[in-house]
């Protein structure tokens, strides 16, 4: 909000500052012309400027020259007070009249004549000589040729008079006669005031051309969005139009002044401009317009540029036509209004007021204040380019902070994905490490089964090792025992790639305890017993265990003939399920050697083995602890082992009921 604060308060002060040094009179009060004589005998002009205001003489319908009054032709004399036009006296705003001022002074010191534009074209005489042209007035539209323009004239008094005849014809322009204030003063001073008010009137222009210049660049070479060249085509416009305003810079340019085909361009120009401004409107605040609108939009727009650019058509019919450009301006804050933006942003409420300001102070500048005011239209065209150049500013940075915040997440993001890869390349490194591990296991794990039934069977074919039948009966169990590791180890090669492809289906039933450690007891009894090893599997009655059916067993027979390889003859090994809480627990027990500490934590990973030796003498793979732990989780339980040492190991298995 400081921010806000800060730019509407530098925005005010340069309009206001513009307002006051440029655009307020400089003219003192003075004597005023009575009867058609103005008096400065007793006035100051060392420091002074003054106005030619008051009563002049006024001839309607007459064109008379310094010699008609000379020889006394002149006829009906009236009075008329100016600054204003003849309108005001009852007469038709086109025609052509004459004023003629008397103008007493002290000395015959030469002073300086400020001559404002006349409409539509005057001629000057001062004592006689014709010292300003512009056009060529006429008593009829034919006759007469446009030209308007302003000037300072070099007067100098003889024998303390000056007899000022101006001739004024208007055919062509709206207004008529002198609607502004002739100005009088010594040239130092006035020339001062003329050039002082002219240099902050073309620093605001160039400043307003600056602007436009930029954001056309800035549309140009890096934000191709619409509205900054609208925005810039508006300053721009502007730029011009203004120059060409009322007493305004364009006319030094121009020897002969503004005719009328410069005026119709002028007009043409203050319409593109308000063209510019209602789409700038519609745009900065995203409102669309339904098909009848933009009928409405385009013939408000579109006809007064025809009409203005038809030369049949009066000069002031297409002033006149020019006002429905008001249309679109009403509709707009109608839905700019409706929208309920404004209220909630500062600067869109900023730019708003400022378009009201400049909605209603437009046509009060060309009438109410552009007799009073100097170029009285440059202050509110600059408040609303200020505000609108401030919504752009604010949206640029908006935008900038927002590829800056995107940016820094782009880093980051870029940092994380790096990480994300590095780890990823980590893993793909360490899967390939794991997968020739794998391969190498495999392999070894291959190999020692199938090296031990190759030998066996060799010695069954040699007859001289083999020589009875008691020795053959002793071959064939080994092998047989070593092809039974052999396609268990195969299972459960078949069973991981299963489990870890996702190609492992679960189907879960409710399993009677005591039922499934029957089948155990079927299963396993007659296996642990050949090794003479106690067996034992029971349940409590009434408990049921949520497990597939098929997968449980994978979980038990790598259980059981890990707890055969490693129990002794003599030993024990038993399964029980029992409760505990709402979890129902299954336990494989066994007196066997036993798994050292530091070996426990890792019994779970694929192709673990406590030593290479025992696995190579037991048949070992490591991947038997690796799919209970895999299944028993997929099937929604846990398995935790208890190895206390020199006391066998307990596996326990827990399953929700």
């Amino acid at each position: 909000m400081k921010r806000f604060l800060c730019m509407f308060a530098l925005i005010l002060t340069v309009c206001i500052t513009l307002l006051f040094a440029a655009c307020q009179p400089f003219v003192s009060k003075g004597p005023e012309a009575a009867n058609g004589v103005m008096d400065f005998r007793e006035t100051d002009f060392h420091s002074e400027v003054y106005a030619l205001d008051g009563e002049w003489e006024l001839y309607y319908g007459k064109l008379y020259t310094p010699q008609d009054f000379q020889m006394g032709l002149a006829e009906g004399r009236e009075y008329i007070d100016l600054p204003g036009p003849w309108i005001k006296k009852g007469y038709p705003g086109l025609g052509y009249a004459t004023y003629r001022l008397h103008i007493q002074t002290a000395t015959d010191q030469s002073l300086l004549l400020y001559v404002p534009e006349i409409m539509s074209s005057s001629i000057i005489w001062v004592n006689g000589t014709e010292i300003f042209t512009a056009g060529h007035p006429g008593d009829s539209a034919e006759h007469t040729v446009p030209g308007v323009k302003n000037d300072l004239l070099a007067v100098v008094p003889k024998d303390g008079r000056i007899e000022l005849v101006i001739q004024a014809a208007n055919y062509h322009m709206n207004g008529s006669g002198i609607f502004y204030s002739l100005l009088i003063g010594r040239d130092t001073v006035l020339s001062h005031h003329i050039f002082w008010q002219r240099m902050l009137i073309a620093f605001a222009l160039g400043g307003i051309l600056f602007i436009g210049i930029y954001h056309l660049f800035l549309f140009a070479f890096r934000r191709r969005e619409k509205i900054y060249l609208i925005y810039s085509v508006t300053c721009l416009v502007t730029t011009v139009r203004l120059a060409m305003e009322s007493n305004n810079l364009f006319q030094y340019f121009l020897p002969g002044g503004i005719g009328p085909v410069l005026n119709r361009v002028f007009l043409l120009l203050f319409t593109l401009q308000n063209l510019c401004i209602c789409i700038f409107m519609l745009q900065m605040f995203r409102v669309r317009l339904g098909r009848i609108l933009r009928v409405i939009y385009g013939i408000s727009f579109i006809l007064p540029m025809v009409l203005i650019c038809i030369r049949s058509v009066p000069y002031a019919a297409a002033v006149n036509w020019m006002f429905l450009v008001l249309l679109p301006y009403g509709i707009s804050v109608v839905l700019v209004a409706k929208n309920g933006k404004v209220g909630r942003d500062p600067y869109q409420f900023l730019y708003f007021l400022s378009l009201i300001i400049f909605i209603f102070f437009g046509p009060l500048s060309k009438t109410v204040f552009e007799g009073a005011l100097f170029v009285p239209g440059i202050v509110p065209n600059l408040f609303l380019l200020l505000c609108q150049c401030t919504m752009l500013s604010r949206n640029y940075a908006k935008a900038h902070n927002e590829v800056e915040r995107v940016n820094e997440n782009l880093e980051l993001l870029v940092e994380q994905r790096t990480e994300q890869l590095n780890s990823a390349n980590r893993q793909l490194a360490a899967s390939q490490a794991a997968l020739r591990e794998m391969i190498a296991n495999i392999s070894h794990d291959l190999k020692t089964p199938l090296t031990v039934l190759n030998n066996y069977l060799e010695l069954l074919g040699d007859d001289t090792i083999a020589a009875n039948e008691q020795e053959r009966a002793e071959y064939l169990g080994i092998a047989y025992h070593k092809n039974l590791d052999l396609q268990r180890l195969i299972h459960n090669l078949f069973e991981v790639t299963r489990l870890e492809g996702g190609t492992a289906v679960y189907r879960k039933d409710r399993i009677p305890a005591v039922k499934l450690m029957k089948e155990a007891e079927q299963r396993y009894a007659d296996l642990v017993r050949d090794n003479g090893i106690h067996f034992s599997a029971e349940a409590e009655e009434g408990m049921e265990l949520q497990v597939d059916g098929n997968k449980i067993w994978s979980v038990l027979d790598n259980l059981v003939y890990n707890a055969i390889r490693h129990t002794p003859a003599g030993g024990s090994i038993s399964l029980s399920i029992r409760r505990n809480g709402s979890q129902a627990e299954l336990m494989v027990s066994d007196t066997g050697e036993g798994i050292a500490p530091e070996h426990l934590p890792h019994i779970f990973e694929r192709f673990y083995k406590v030593s290479p030796e025992r696995g190579e003498k037991d048949g070992s793979s490591g991947l038997g602890l690796y799919i209970v732990k895999t299944v028993v989780e997929a099937m929604g339980g846990t398995v935790e082992a208890e190895s206390p040492p020199g006391n066998g190991t307990v596996f326990t298995i827990r399953f929700n009921e």
